[in-house]
């Protein structure tokens, strides 16, 4: 028998782990609403045809061979570009072009970290950074956004969390999976903390042009000189197509990490390219038309809106107005005995309904929290919230 190194048991991922008992439920024959993965395709949000003809052209043309490892010039060169009109000034050679933002977060930590290292990462926070960190045997130190805040970062649970090991701050703005959007203030007062106590920050920025309001400030613009910033941004949401898996990574104050850059191009170099085609897409997605998003919005704010109206005036839940992306962490405020992920299984294997548990995002099991994707249409979503009702009204009888 070949055993799993045991680093592996503390590498999980709920978004997709709690599909498996979907997956078996619907082999039997049950109907599933999959309301746990951030994917806008299947619900009628297309991708735009000029971005899908850039890449057929790709494929026409016969460029379907490797990529440089950093990526193509004219995407690098159009990121930077782009950046240097939002008031960020970058270079190409600061740009790296990756399999989705996953896989730049991955190679950055990668790249960064030493066994014991630690990371101040929101709680609650996208699970992809707490498999990576569980993956290189460093240390995740959550740090709380505050439900009674709009799930704003506490500066203070922020500051009580740095110690002599921490290298690193993640900000996830707008955020996943809250929908929380930070302002300028309060992104200020992150900056001060990374500035004082010399650390990189992780600016996880995917969904920057998806917001309700106020649009989400890039950090980089925030800080001096001398705190480093890595950016992360992709094509899944914004550009609607996850499956391309096209993301990046734009390094600010490069002049902070010159080994770090060199440590980035050994990983980038060692796993060949991010796939090809999909790279030409980039700079007709970023210097093109984007009044594509104008009806994409409208329609996540209806949803969000019958989201957020739906679940208040339904009894024991609650959850706060989201200002971004297409998420909303709910409450379930009557538990009881049962865990978080015992109340979204019980709700999945009873109506077919799949939400993600709160602990799945690093919260703690009994405080009830759930995630919603809230992508279906109004008539599916408020077939959903009717059902949901149900089941609370069932559960606390």
């Amino acid at each position: 028998m070949i055993k799993p190194a045991s680093r592996t048991q503390n590498f999980t991922y709920a978004i997709r782990n709690i599909v498996v008992e979907a997956k078996r439920l619907e082999a039997e024959g049950k109907q599933i609403i999959y309301l746990n993965v951030g994917d806008p395709v299947p619900y009628g949000f297309n991708t735009p045809e000029h971005l899908v003809e850039a890449v057929a052209k790709a494929v026409r043309d016969g460029l379907n061979g490797y990529a440089p490892s950093a990526g193509i010039p004219q995407a690098r060169e159009a990121i930077a570009a782009e950046a240097e009109r939002r008031g960020v000034k970058i270079s190409p050679d600061d740009v790296f072009i990756t399999s989705g933002a996953s896989e730049a977060a991955d190679i950055l930590l990668s790249a960064m970290l030493e066994p014991g290292d630690e990371v101040l990462v929101p709680c609650p926070g996208y699970p992809l950074y707490t498999a990576i960190l569980a993956k290189l045997g460093a240390r995740e130190v959550p740090y709380l956004l505050d439900p009674e805040d709009n799930w704003s970062p506490s500066i203070e649970a922020i500051k009580a969390s740095i110690s002599p090991r921490t290298r690193a701050i993640v900000i996830i703005n707008p955020n996943n999976p809250t929908g929380a959007v930070y302002g300028k203030e309060r992104l200020l007062q992150l900056v001060e903390i990374a500035a004082e106590h010399r650390l990189l920050i992780v600016a996880d920025e995917v969904y920057w042009r998806m917001t309700y309001s106020e649009p989400a400030p890039p950090i980089a613009t925030l800080v001096d000189k001398e705190v480093p910033v890595v950016t992360l941004e992709s094509m899944s949401k914004i550009y609607l197509a996850p499956g391309w898996r096209v993301g990046w990574m734009k390094i600010s104050n490069s002049h902070l990490m010159k080994d770090l850059l060199v440590a980035i191009r050994k990983m980038a170099d060692a796993r060949l390219c991010s796939p090809c085609p999909p790279q030409y897409a980039i700079k007709p997605a970023l210097e093109g038309d984007h009044s594509f998003l104008e009806q994409v919005m409208q329609r996540f704010r209806e949803l969000r809106d019958i989201t957020y109206r739906r679940i208040n005036a339904c009894e024991s839940l609650r959850c706060t107005l989201p200002e971004g992306a297409f998420y909303v962490m709910a409450q379930m405020r009557r538990l009881g005995e049962a865990t978080d992920e015992e109340f979204v299984l019980s709700l999945l294997r009873q109506t077919g309904i799949l939400f993600v548990h709160g602990s799945g995002f690093g919260m703690k099991p009994s405080e009830g929290y759930f995630r919603i994707v809230y992508l279906p249409p109004p008539e599916v979503l408020n077939k959903v919230y009717d059902t949901l009702e149900d089941f609370v009204r069932s559960w606390n009888r």
